[in-house]
């Protein structure tokens, strides 16, 4: 039997309900079609900034893989341009056929979409035939997006329809998610825009969003606005009121999807699935009373739902599972819990042989994956019954051995990654069989804690091992990177206590500049520096010497020569120097003293004894700066950092003044001798920091743009903008358009 088409899909939130129905007619297609498929699924849409979700682009690399045929990629899935233009340049890369859903602006990608227009069209009309409105504002999606503009574009056209003239200020564009209401939601209400009497929104997020804020603020919907979503999703009509939406069809997105990359792999024309078209769902936002059968249907499975989830909550499969010292144990235990999976057909824990490796016989600073690194399946479950074990490692390139064996019908796989951090374990791949199913909110739970017990799994063996080469791996500062208190303690012991009589030279470090640096940059940055410093200080200290990280911000040398601390002193400060003038590497400029104590080696030497003493008797002292004395130092960074976070609020010396009970002079004064220059200066500076970023990453237009930075005159923006970048702000968005084309190219 030849080998089937494998087709990736790339998408996110595959949990909701939107989501799901894509999925379901990509994957009725694809199987109508006797193709695989392997959705590659992210826990995260990225919309959020951590270590931990921002790892998970990893598992994009299996774009890379030789199985692969075709890419089938959901861009709007994804809330964060940044990881959309990172997927983007692995797509190309690969040189695979992709096919973009509901996606017309991209000029490397062929896409698919479904008519929104009509489905609008027949939201507009319900208004105005069935409850006579005529008085209706529009808030679609982001402007220049296949989506949001067909969305207007079907509101414009029933409007007119009936004979309605539509304002200019009857539409809007907005976001698809909260911020974009809110802001529409306060301009009616503060009289800038005549109250309409209804609102027909791009997605159900923005109408319950709308509906939430018009409700506390004292309106009635629909008594005194009626409004209604798109996309009828279950959060719509779990709302008070429930709203009134459309049901997109979403599945004939998907299938269709199928159907035209199918044709570019093969040059062939496959079958197609039986429509599955859209319908309005009526709800009471509009005035409309709901469906009772729909209400019950939802309800019941939200039941189920929460019921698996209060029993993976209150259960034992996180103690459990995280208590396994090995991979056999682990896996023997996670079998015991794979019925939260509802209705999962297969399921396969993978882990790379770096994860494998690092909970036998190996340590490893940061656990890596690239398409193409072995895995080891150790966990293989079908259904109700646990498969036979193998001991064989596969290349990651095949995704899943599945993929290879011959079977009389196709399969769909769920691949998601498993990760703690920046450290990379593998993935879990979930099939539903013959179902063209997605996974429930409940998975996402399941796995997290997938996550943490892999972690403990290795986390115990490092201990294991630890433990049998005299705890050294715990033994050491993660800032640093240089042995911690205990870890000094342990090697003095080793090093000098034992072999008794002399004397030896303790020396404490003491990062005073520190202090500045958190306040003025964050703790990031802080840690950075104190990494810098540390990695300097060890090259100044010879093999028969100690260095560590006695205290928080103070390290220290324990010698056996007496009279170190200058020799010392005097090469770390030109060390440290070097830095300022070399851009590769950190500059740890900054202010510190040296202590040092003698310590006579008896059988009662005392050596926390002995580093107090060194820090009371300070015997070099290195400043680059004046003097941070001044009690009002960490109150100004504390204030410059509220203004580097919120610079478009309208920020008045005069009332800063008073807060900090200084005098206005006296204020601007010591500020610019801290910071280099005055308020108004760096909040201006922050405001165009921040245009520029907005220019760079979204669609907004410049005046948008210009208020969102502070400013009420678009005139004085372009002028502040050009006098701080020379250039305007259609000009800056140009340019680094052109950048990024370049950058892609």
């Amino acid at each position: 039997m030849s080998r089937r088409i494998l087709m990736g899909v790339i998408i996110s939130d595959c949990h909701i309900a939107f989501q799901s129905e894509i999925l379901r007619g990509i994957i009725t297609q694809a199987f109508k079609s006797n193709c695989d498929v392997a959705v590659i699924s992210p826990l995260h849409n990225f919309s959020l900034h951590s270590v931990h979700k921002d790892a998970e682009k990893t598992i994009f690399d299996l774009i890379f893989s030789d199985s692969l045929d075709g890419i089938i990629y959901d861009r709007n899935a994804f809330h964060n341009e940044e990881i959309c233009r990172y997927i983007d340049n692995l797509c190309k890369r690969s040189e695979k056929p992709v096919m973009l859903l509901d996606y017309n602006d991209h000029k490397s990608f062929e896409t698919t979409s479904v008519d929104d227009r009509e489905a609008f069209e027949t939201i507009t009309d319900h208004l105005i035939t069935v409850h006579g409105y005529k008085k209706i504002y529009c808030l679609t999606g982001p402007k220049n997006t296949f989506s949001g503009e067909e969305r207007l574009a079907g509101y414009k056209s029933s409007m007119k329809r009936h004979g309605i003239t539509v304002g200019k200020s009857w539409y809007e564009y907005g976001d698809f998610w909260t911020e974009a209401p809110k802001k529409y939601a306060k301009r009616i209400l503060s009289g800038e825009l005549e109250r309409p009497e209804a609102i027909v929104c791009g997605n159900d997020v923005m109408a319950i969003t709308l509906s939430k804020l018009f409700t506390d603020a004292g309106l009635k919907v629909p008594g005194d606005i009626a409004i209604t979503g798109y996309d009828a999703s279950i959060e719509g009509y779990q709302a008070t009121p429930s709203i009134t939406s459309y049901s997109r069809p979403n599945f004939q997105l998907g299938a269709e999807a199928v159907r035209r990359l199918y044709r570019i792999i093969t040059g062939k024309i496959c079958s197609r699935v039986p429509n599955e078209n859209g319908e309005l769902r009526l709800g009471q936002s509009c005035g409309c009373a709901e469906n009772p059968g729909l209400r019950h249907s939802i309800l019941r499975n939200i039941s189920i739902n929460s019921r698996f989830e209060s029993q993976l909550l209150y259960g034992d499969m996180l103690f459990d599972i995280t208590n396994a010292d090995n991979i056999s144990t682990f896996a023997d235990r996670l079998d015991n819990y794979t019925y939260f999976l509802h209705k999962m057909r297969r399921v396969r824990i993978c882990l790379t042989r770096s994860y494998v490796d690092a909970t036998v016989d190996k340590n490893a600073e940061e656990l890596s994956f690239h398409v193409g690194d072995d895995m080891k399946v150790i966990l293989a479950k079908s259904a109700i019954w646990r498969e036979a074990e193998t001991h064989d490692y596969f290349s990651s390139s095949r995704i899943l051995p599945d993929y290879g064996e011959e079977r009389s019908y196709p399969s769909a796989f769920f691949i998601s990654p498993l990760h703690y951090n920046n450290n990379f374990f593998g993935y879990c791949a979930v099939s539903f069989g013959k179902e063209p199913r997605s996974f429930s909110s409940l998975y996402l739970k399941w796995i997290n804690y997938v996550n943490v017990a892999l972690e403990q799994v290795r986390i115990k063996a490092i201990m294991n091992r630890t433990i049998l080469n005299t705890s050294k791996a715990l033994l050491y500062d993660h800032i640093t990177g240089l042995i911690n208190r205990s870890g000094i303690e342990q090697e003095f012991a080793a090093k000098f206590r034992k072999h008794g009589g002399g004397t030896i030279e303790c020396m404490t470090f003491e990062l005073h500049g520190l202090k500045k640096a958190y306040y003025q940059s964050g703790e990031e940055k802080s840690n950075s520096i104190m990494a810098a410093f540390a990695k300097k200080l060890r090259s100044c200290i010879s093999n028969r010497e100690i260095c560590g990280a006695w205290a928080s911000q103070t390290l220290c040398v324990i010698s056996p020569d007496t009279d170190r601390a200058e020799t010392i002193y005097n090469d770390l400060c030109g060390r440290i120097k070097e830095t300022q003038f070399n851009s590769g590497e950190e500059n740890c400029n900054i202010d510190f003293t040296v202590g040092k104590c003698s310590l006579a080696l008896t059988p009662a030497a005392d050596l926390s004894d002995a580093m107090y003493k060194a820090t009371m008797n300070r015997v070099f002292s290195y400043t680059i700066s004046e003097p941070t004395s001044n009690p009002q130092f960490e109150k100004l960074c504390l204030l410059r950092n509220r203004i580097k976070k919120n610079p478009e609020l309208p920020w008045n010396i005069s009332e800063i003044a008073e807060s900090l009970y200084l005098s206005k002079s006296y204020l601007q004064k010591i500020y610019k001798s801290y910071f280099g220059r005055s308020i108004i200066e760096e909040m201006i500076q922050f405001r165009i920091d921040n245009a520029k970023t907005l220019l760079a990453q979204t669609d907004m237009t410049v005046t948008e743009i210009s208020r969102e930075c502070g400013y009420s005159s678009y005139n004085y923006f372009v002028r502040q903008f050009r006098t701080s970048e020379g250039s305007s702000p259609s000009e800056y968005r140009e340019e680094q358009k052109r950048k990024a084309e370049e950058n892609e190219g």
